[in-house]
């Protein structure tokens, strides 16, 4: 079920992004869409331990939400959705377009991206 209807709002912001190969440290399996990882600000300074819970969807060539049933690429783009509400008046003041950032799983880094577009934030 697409994230829009199940969160019954529109994603937060938009990015590019590139997964890791295993051999980079990323993940031992492709990621399947609705991956589920959290998001960590490239800046070390403020938010340097600080990960957060995002949910990437990803996109197919053409901006479409890419099929369930099939790996994601390992570059491309997605749209994210901040899980908690109550912190997207927080990404609101740092998130801005050209953010860098990672994709974790855990305390792994398993990916990295960059802010390109805000959508409902």
């Amino acid at each position: 079920m697409p994230y829009e209807i199940s969160f019954n709002r529109k994603p937060n912001f938009r990015v590019r992004y590139r997964l890791y190969s295993y051999e980079e440290g990323g993940r031992y399996r492709p990621a399947f869409q609705h991956y589920r990882c959290d998001f960590h600000y490239k800046n070390d300074g403020k938010f340097k331990h600080s990960l957060y819970m995002t949910w990437p969807e990803f996109e197919d060539e053409n901006g479409n939400i890419s099929d369930e049933a099939e790996y994601v690429p390992m570059s491309g783009t997605a749209r994210i959705w901040i899980v908690s509400k109550k912190f997207i008046p927080y990404h609101k003041e740092y998130l801005k377009i050209g953010t860098m950032g990672y994709f974790h799983e855990g305390g792994k880094k398993v990916g990295e991206c960059d802010v390109i577009e805000w959508i409902e934030l």
